[in-house]
């Protein structure tokens, strides 16, 4: 089975179809609760089963006041998370919070983060 690795350098965030700036990274977290346990039936091993899903992730950009959708701690959105410029991550989130970061003394862009946890089903990419 050969690998075809990914560049992010085409990576973006939407909510909705909408823009929220200019984003320097991502990261999503997706998990499954494992209920694990032992039984006569085990043979001395534990097993484990599935159990519920959810997951979590940040969002680091530029500051924009131009952008279309900006990020509002507390909103429900449907994020799209760009792994390149055509693969997405379809995901259903609730903001947790916004960061803001100035830094006077050199004068840098205005950054800014936020949080979220996914709020229900998401849909990964199809890699062809």
């Amino acid at each position: 089975m050969s690998t075809r690795p990914v560049s992010g350098k085409s990576g973006q965030v939407l909510i909705g179809s909408a823009s929220i700036g200019e984003v320097t990274k991502w990261s999503a977290t997706f998990e499954a609760v494992s209920s694990r346990y032992a039984s006569s039936a085990t043979g001395g091993y534990k097993a484990s089963i599935p159990g519920v899903k959810a997951g979590s992730g940040s969002i680091d950009f530029k500051l924009d006041t131009l952008a279309a959708s900006p990020v509002l701690e507390g909103a429900s959105v449907t994020l799209l998370l760009y792994v390149d410029s055509t693969h997405f991550y379809t995901v259903p989130a609730v903001i947790k919070n916004f960061k803001v970061e100035v830094n006077i003394d050199s004068g840098e862009v205005v950054g800014g983060s936020a949080d979220f946890d996914t709020n229900g089903a998401w849909t990964e990419p199809t890699w062809g």
